[in-house]
């Protein structure tokens, strides 16, 4: 039975529901109870996926996909709706459909204004998300790619801060851009096979062809790494993300970092690495050394920071630049590693941009030197600062460390020095960390100083997040056992 396809239309049917009939709601609180009920459908979808997985293999020519179903849309274009999953892309599901109930859950005080309409958009968003993460048809892929783009728009120039309407229109730009350059990639493909098909799986095959010219290769691959190093984002095409991330929301600032750069994670090992993988290996040492300068890069510029938000998005460029390292050594280890990580990043990034965004609504400031002994003012905040702090610099038995202890083995494996520098990070990436919990956390009180703490609903939020944590970091098997096979596949049939 196909539950793949429900969990990808369900949240889009509901949100573009909830938009039109947003004017009819006498209560505008009941867009957040019909929003919170559609993510948990989601989760209920999602657990059927994960039961189904497996059972019905489809094997291709880099790797093989279970719960394959197939829809036609416009035949004679070539384009069907087509959806498959495997070992990448479902920890990627089930970190979308986590990560939505708990933004539900976060938005439930800090929107106060238009919530049908934003809940709609929140939606939209998550259908849109997990379409990227499921579609094996080009056309299709890059829709949903796209449709991703208008809702997020939308919910930062909206909800977001004073200056929200640059912010949205610099992400709507930068973005966009990356996905035009994606979609001539997409054409190209297509047009340059022959194919009758914007199937995923005939064009790898078609490309993979010692007789398809080299340079179309090449610029095909070229085209597909520019749009997703953009969405990654990956220095220098990381500009639009600090500025998008201070003004938007803090539950958007979860979706945009826990959700969507993980959309570039995962179209550079699908659609870029995957598929055409004689290219990947001709051009992989560029692909590293951009990862390793973007992770020093972002791990320095985190440091000059004095806004908690704006560190953590600026921390979000360094861990993505590990991820961009982990798959660019086309080792088993480092790959893994680099899914493993898009999952701990989304889960921890998640944590900590709820928490800034909560102190800067609870003490009225996120100015990390006008902050101090909010350990001892609000305890449950600093708590869960704290251990979210700890999960992000990667210490042992959090999720963080496990992937990239992975990731920094694949870059040894590859080449030593790139690898120290790669281990080096995880020392910059503690100190900054550890000085904004000494200054802001665990520093003496301000006399007279009075916060109120966080309330259940993002205590409850943030507890889903934290067991998350734990049991990847502690029992990463849970995660590995997916990931692992699909890997080695992928590595072993492209010859890498």
């Amino acid at each position: 039975m196909d539950f793949l396809t429900p969990l990808v239309f369900e949240p889009l049917i509901v949100g573009f529901g909830l938009l039109i009939l947003s004017p009819a709601l006498k209560r505008a609180s009941s867009a957040f109870y019909v929003a919170l009920a559609s993510t948990l459908v989601s989760v209920i979808f999602f657990a059927f996926v994960l039961l189904e997985f497996g059972k019905e293999g489809a094997l291709w020519s880099y790797g093989s996909f279970s719960e394959i179903h197939t829809y036609p849309w416009l035949p004679q274009l070539g384009i069907n709706v087509t959806f498959g999953v495997d070992g990448i892309s479902l920890p990627l599901m089930l970190l979308t459909v986590i990560t939505m109930p708990v933004v539900v859950l976060s938005s439930r005080h800090e929107i106060t204004h238009r919530e049908p309409m934003y809940y709609s958009l929140l939606l939209i968003t998550e259908g849109g998300v997990l379409g990227v993460f499921t579609s094996l048809d080009l056309f299709v892929f890059f829709v949903f790619w796209e449709a991703v783009l208008i809702p997020m728009f939308f919910l930062i120039g909206i909800w977001g801060g004073p200056r929200r309407e640059y912010s949205a229109y610099k992400f709507l730009i930068y973005t966009h851009v990356g996905s035009v350059v994606m979609l001539i990639a997409i054409f190209l493909a297509y047009f340059s096979t022959g194919s009758a098909s914007f199937s995923l799986i005939t064009i790898s095959k078609q490309l993979s062809s010692a007789t398809f010219p080299t340079y179309l290769k090449d610029a095909i691959f070229g085209a597909l790494v520019f749009g997703f190093l953009v969405k990654m984002p990956v220095f220098p095409f990381h500009t639009w993300l600090p500025d998008a991330h201070v003004e938007a929301p803090s539950p958007v600032s979860v979706v945009l970092a826990g959700l969507l750069l993980k959309m570039g994670g995962y179209g550079m090992i699908r659609l870029a690495f995957e598929m055409i993988p004689s290219v990947a290996q001709s051009y992989a040492h560029i692909v590293l050394a951009l990862g390793v300068t973007s992770a020093v890069y972002g791990a320095f510029v985190a440091y000059r920071q004095t806004d908690i938000k704006r560190m953590v998005a600026l921390s979000s460029i360094s861990h993505m630049g590990f991820v961009l390292i982990g798959i660019s050594t086309l080792t088993p280890v480092g790959i893994v590693g680099s899914v493993f990580q898009m999952f701990s990043h989304g889960i921890v990034v998640g944590s900590l941009f709820l928490i800034a965004g909560f102190i800067g609504e609870s003490t009225g400031t996120r100015q990390i030197p006008a902050l101090s002994g909010l350990a001892r003012l609000i305890p449950k905040t600093g708590g869960l600062m704290t251990f979210a702090a700890l999960a992000a610099v990667g210490l042992p038995g959090l999720s963080g460390f496990v992937g990239e202890y992975m990731i920094i083995w694949g870059a040894l494996s590859v080449n030593v020095v790139l690898g120290l520098i790669t281990a080096s990070v995880m020392a910059l990436t503690a100190g900054y960390f550890m000085w904004m919990l000494q200054r802001m956390i665990f520093s003496k009180p301000q006399e007279g100083a009075k916060f109120h703490d966080l309330p259940l609903l993002e205590v409850i939020g943030l507890s889903v997040f934290a067991v998350l944590i734990i049991l990847v970091g502690v029992y990463p098997l849970v995660l590995q056992q997916y990931i692992a096979p699909t890997v080695k596949l992928i590595v072993n049939l492209a010859g890498w």
